[in-house]
């Protein structure tokens, strides 16, 4: 048996201006061979879970380690860079022919300068590559937008069970053992795909409580009861400004009977909920009220989901730190920005140094900038761990970083941001967040594992950036508004649509 492994994932957002370059895309490495295994054999990440699904089977298939490219989130993608990764795959796709089987991690919501979906397109050029014999078994996001290309070119495709997403590896596990089991089982599984006519905002939501936990404890429960293999329910990142958008629910069963009817009855309860996925949003001017309040338990988090990098926003906008500075700052606060021209320019000052700094827009031009007399509080190389638990261990680079100081406001200042809600991008840089009384956190639910633990209190704030959470008010161009929020239907009929059976 012979099963080779690649991984092309990001997160596009359409209302970032800044395209996502191959060099942007290079940040972060690209592996393959045996260097795919000295980086992620053991790491909590899809990757990691194909290889330790493929290394217990009894079956000791031959596994090749196709190319790995993986990229924080960021702008659409330029072409290019799909096209270095298809000069790469389809070499070791043809190279390693016959193959019993490619699994495959995307995120599934990555969108280039000439595809809208890629990873329905790279996943049919791997099916004319390998033919009808091979099974495809593909790992993505729960954010992803799945396609019916997508759907119709594989065997398996899951996704995260969990958001804030702490289940990588066993996704990746997950993915790589229900492959297997197509490859080598008597009785084939059988995927059924139902889209949803819906996208909601990304912080409205989570599996820890509420009405999306209640959706994932009844497909775990289908899955105790042995009604189902396995399921995904999908909520589609709502900044893709594509043609054809959807939500959508996949469910794995022994039958095309089964796997259909619970996938239909998934999908009635994800959009039953529709109206619970809502969010009230904070004016920024009342979370400083509150950080400034001794009676309010410290820290205060200022959620700045709209500026997030892990939802392909530039991370580069300051109208919080704008306010908190307009405020006059009396507590402690600390906040971070994608700034590399003012990363840089801190390093060749040095500790110490005190200077002017433009801070913000970086990037995006839309967002906001403040021009400070800041204190170079301290200067770092960008490489930390994350502590978890979702990705714990796993290493994050943010190019040149340092710490400025404008009175009692505290910002770390990088080149790139990534593990935007993790503790460590604060911690690793001298910045205990439970120190502070008020920190912002640039994450749309990511940060609640990890948060919730030490925070007084959470705040979900209006703030500006290319993924806020009011899709009325973002500028759409080419998604239809005839789905939820736009249109709200209260009967539907249900499409299904089968993946092929493995031969």
């Amino acid at each position: 048996m012979k099963i080779l492994i690649t991984e092309f994932r990001q997160e596009s957002n359409s209302f970032n201006p800044t395209n996502s370059t191959l060099e942007f895309w290079m940040q972060t490495g690209e592996y393959e061979g045996a260097d795919v295994r000295a980086q992620f054999d053991g790491y909590p990440c899809a990757i990691g879970g194909f290889l330790h699904a493929l290394d217990e089977s009894e079956h000791k298939p031959e596994v090749i380690c196709g190319t790995v490219m993986a990229c924080q989130s960021g702008g659409v993608a330029e072409q290019s860079v799909m096209d270095h990764y298809m000069s790469k795959l389809i070499p070791q796709i043809t190279e390693n022919l016959p193959l019993d089987g490619i699994f495959i991690s995307y995120h599934g919501a990555l969108v280039t300068t000439e595809y809208d979906d890629p990873e329905g397109e790279i996943t049919r050029r791997v099916r004319e590559l390998v033919g009808n014999s091979a099974v495809i078994s593909v790992a993505t996001d729960l954010h992803a937008y799945i396609s019916e290309t997508l759907v119709r070119n594989t065997n398996v495709v899951l996704a995260y069970l969990t958001y804030p997403h702490v289940d990588y590896f066993e996704t990746g596990y997950r993915v790589a053992k229900l492959g297997l089991e197509c490859i080598t089982s008597a009785v084939k599984p059988v995927t059924a795909w139902v889209p949803v006519p819906m996208i909601v905002p990304a912080a409205a939501y989570n599996t820890l409580k509420g009405a999306f936990k209640e959706i994932i404890d009844f497909g775990n429960n289908l899955k105790q009861q042995r009604k189902i293999i396995d399921f995904s329910v999908y909520q589609m990142q709502p900044w893709l400004d594509i043609p054809t958008p959807n939500s959508s629910v996949v469910v794995a069963a022994y039958s095309q009977e089964d796997a259909a009817k619970y996938a239909q009855q998934l999908a009635e309860l994800l959009y039953a909920k529709r109206h619970e996925f809502s969010l009230q949003l904070m004016p920024i001017a009342e979370v400083i009220k509150r950080a400034n309040d001794p009676q309010v338990m410290k820290p205060v988090i200022l959620v700045d989901s709209a500026d997030s990098c892990n939802a392909g926003a530039a991370g580069d906008n300051m109208a919080v730190a704008a306010e908190i500075l307009a405020s006059g700052c009396e507590f402690r606060a600390a906040t971070v920005v994608n700034d590399e021209k003012a990363a840089q320019k801190a390093h060749k000052l040095g500790v110490g140094a005190r200077a002017e700094f433009t801070l913000g827009a970086s990037r995006d031009k839309r967002s906001q900038a403040v021009t400070v007399q800041a204190y170079v509080k301290s200067l770092h190389d960008g490489v930390f761990r994350q502590e978890g638990p979702a990705g714990r261990g796993m290493t994050q680079r943010i190019g040149l970083t340092a710490v400025l100081s404008v009175g009692n406001l505290d910002i770390v200042v990088c080149e790139w941001m990534a593990g935007n809600g993790d503790p460590q991008l604060y911690r690793a840089h001298g910045i205990e967040p439970t120190l502070y009384d008020l920190v912002v956190v640039k994450a749309s639910t990511s940060f609640r594992v990890a948060y919730e633990k030490l925070a007084g209190i959470i705040c979900e704030a209006n703030t500006p950036g290319s993924a806020s959470s009011d899709l009325k008010h973002l500028p759409f161009e080419r998604l239809p508004k005839n789905i939820y929020p736009w249109t709200d239907k209260n009967i539907l009929d249900w499409s299904v649509v089968f993946a092929p059976i493995a031969e």
